[in-house]
């Protein structure tokens, strides 16, 4: 049985992927809170893209972090669907490192809190869309399954990277009380 469809996305190209802190051009923070980045001329056009790419899909619901990239990326999406969409914006789907020191324990609490309030709010049949960022994308899949901490943890931070950071579908399914993704 389909739970609900998710559509995983991470945000368009930000300064802080691209500049350093010595070369930054001005504005390009938002100054709301440290590192909130806006999008790049490319990474608004790759926004604008996403959207057009799914105008035809109408979403029931979005969750977006709260950091600039990933609203900017929302925006893009919001402005071409056929009817108007709610927003829930999650500050717990902010990137490892924007929301502050946290340990690895605090990180995975706050994936499995997402996914929570997600499974909470987004009813069966739903098909929700979430942006976010690539790292914390990785361990939000891994608490949609259930992975342990310290194997979703190390699939965040190996070089392999053990799951996918975006994907065009992924279906949540339940299967007794467990959940699956197929992607």
């Amino acid at each position: 049985m389909t739970i609900f469809d998710v559509y995983l996305v991470r945000h368009g190209q930000s300064y802080g992927q691209t500049s350093t802190l010595d070369d930054m051009p001005p504005g390009c923070e938002t100054g709301l809170m440290p590192f909130d980045w806006r999008l790049t001329p490319l990474g608004q056009r790759q926004a604008a893209l996403l959207g057009e790419s799914l105008a035809q899909t109408p979403f029931d619901m979005i969750f977006s972090s709260p950091l600039e990239r990933a609203r900017a990326t929302v925006k893009a999406v919001i402005e071409r669907q056929p009817r108007p969409v709610p927003v829930t914006v999650m500050r717990d789907l902010m990137e490892i490192g924007d929301y502050g020191m946290e340990s690895v324990e605090e990180f995975h609490a706050r994936a499995l809190r997402a996914v929570n309030a997600i499974r909470e709010q987004s009813p069966v049949g739903a098909r929700i869309l979430i942006a976010a960022h690539a790292g914390f994308n990785n361990l939000l899949i891994g608490a949609f399954l259930g992975v342990p901490m310290r194997e979703n943890y190390f699939a965040l931070c190996s070089r392999t990277r053990g799951f996918r950071a975006s994907s065009s579908l992924t279906r949540a399914r339940r299967n007794g009380s467990a959940y699956g993704f197929a992607v």
